[in-house]
């Protein structure tokens, strides 16, 4: 049956015959199929996964003339039947539009980045800055912090001390204290020894004694002494046999000898005897520098001849300068005292100085004034130690000598924070063959080290340059108009009169 509606392909002019036309999905229909198939497949997924959402179009795919999941909707080629109509797409609502905080934009609407570097100069600038402003709170911070750690730990040793004190204080024992006592009486009793003393009298003293009605040529004195060494060696002070003509020495068991002088020290006021004798009991050293302030400490002598008194108190001070022994001769220069209050009176001079192990620590040398006033001064056991070595060796003390003058550098010349350690101020050099002057000391030279010790005073510089002795090569610091330097010295020695 011939069926009269016109037919969508071309005709030949006989109007039967069609005219074979190649349609645009006739070539690549199976490719292109399969890209729309597989390009509908992907956004039907799209489509069901954002339902959760507002349904949106795709604005790109209408443009093209494509809808969801069927073939261009303007297509006049032949199409299979199940997807003949195309369905329509869901109403979207309009597009609202975000903030960047909410969404970040991609790198295509947002365009190219851009990172600004800082100007080269004003970088520069700005750590220069920073690191003034660094250097300023260093400035004025860090001496502060560092004296507030310093007075922190102070605090904590004075803390320390002050627990371990009170903790001792605790565990003592009035009856062993006083035990104590007797022991080192005991121990050190049988070594002190009665001087006494027989003196020249002068013209003007014996002219003195007529008018009294006396004649003596001689006046008698006396002291205390300790034995050294069970050979017959006794120490004590060179003012209580000063100018003796004859000397003799009680003994702890009452034996009463005579005694030699074997040699004395005029600055430090220290003398040695000899006496022969058998049975003798020597004291035992101890180490002044170790014993510490506030130790108690023990005095054994004959004072106004009551031999073998015994006092106690405690050490109060080290390292004092006072002058005793001047009008014989010594020197405050070379001396180096430990203060006490151990009551000693005339007759306790060169008597024993022992700690509560019974230890030589020192020897009484001095009081202020002419009866004990609270205060006493002894030569430390260390000093005292060197010169009996260097006068039983060899009968006398021979010193180092620098060859300079001496003054205390003034509070306008001192650099440091220590105000006790001076230095010692060069305020001449003796000679042109004196150590100083071979060695380019000048005056104004500042004194302030000798062979890595530092001086603290003139005396102290002194002390240290006599005990080194002649011939020692020294390393000496010092500064020259603000200028540090350290200069070689070999020591000579010490000329005799300087002593006198």
């Amino acid at each position: 049956m011939r069926n009269d509606q016109p037919s969508d392909e071309p005709m030949s002019l006989d109007g039967i015959t069609p005219i074979p036309v190649p349609s645009v999905f006739s070539a690549d229909q199976d490719a292109e199929s399969a890209m729309l198939n597989a390009a509908k497949d992907g956004m039907r997924s799209g489509w069901e996964g954002s339902q959760a959402e507002e349904p949106s179009s795709d604005p790109e795919m209408e443009a093209a003339g494509f809808c969801f999941g069927n073939f261009p909707a303007d297509s006049s080629s032949a199409r299979d039947d199940s997807h003949s109509e195309c369905p329509s797409p869901p109403v979207a609502s309009p597009p609202v539009a975000s903030s960047s905080a909410d969404e970040p934009r991609s790198d295509a609407e947002s365009g190219p980045s851009v990172t600004v570097q800082p100007h080269p100069v004003l970088q520069s600038l700005t750590l220069l800055a920073t690191m003034a402003l660094m250097l300023l709170l260093a400035r004025y911070s860090v001496p502060h912090i560092v004296e507030e750690i310093r007075y922190a730990w102070h605090r904590g040793e004075m803390r320390a001390e002050n627990e371990t004190g009170v903790e001792g204080l605790r565990n003592v024992s009035l009856d062993s204290l006083s035990r104590a006592y007797e022991m080192v009486t005991s121990a050190v009793g049988p070594t002190v020894v009665h001087i006494d003393v027989e003196r020249s009298v002068s013209e003007e003293d014996r002219s003195l004694q007529r008018l009294l009605g006396e004649d003596s040529y001689t006046l008698s004195d006396q002291g205390s002494g300790v034995v050294i060494d069970e050979s017959g060696y006794i120490l004590t002070n060179r003012h209580v046999i000063a100018d003796g003509v004859a000397i003799s020495v009680t003994l702890s068991d009452g034996r009463r000898l005579p005694a030699a002088l074997v040699g004395s020290d005029t600055p430090t006021d220290l003398a040695v005897l000899k006496v022969h004798a058998d049975g003798l009991i020597p004291i035992a050293w101890g180490d002044s520098d170790a014993l510490r302030v506030g130790s108690p400490v023990w005095a054994v002598g004959s004072p106004f001849g009551l031999d073998r008194t015994i006092t106690f108190g405690i050490l109060s001070g080290k390292h004092r300068v006072v002058r005793a022994g001047v009008q014989h001769g010594s020197s405050a220069r070379y001396q180096d005292f430990m203060q006490s209050d151990v009551a000693v009176n005339p007759g306790n001079s060169g008597g024993p100085l022992v700690d509560a192990r019974g230890r030589l620590v020192g020897i009484n040398t001095a009081i202020v004034g002419d009866t004990y006033q609270g205060v006493s001064f002894s030569i430390p056991s260390n000093v005292t130690r060197q010169i009996y070595d260097r006068i039983r060796e060899t009968g006398k003390v021979e010193r180092g000598w620098l060859g300079v003058l001496l003054s205390e550098v003034p509070d306008s010349m001192h650099r440091g924070e220590d105000l006790r350690v001076r230095g010692a101020l060069i305020s001449g050099v003796t000679g042109e063959d004196s150590p100083a002057a071979i060695a380019g000391l000048d005056v104004g030279d500042i004194v302030l080290k000798v062979d890595g010790v530092r001086v603290s005073d003139v005396g102290h510089l002194m002390r240290l340059i006599a005990n080194l002795g002649h011939g020692t090569l020294l390393n000496v610091e010092l500064t020259r108009d603000g200028e540090p330097m350290t200069v070689e010295v070999r020591l000579k020695r010490r000329p005799e009169n300087l002593d006198r």
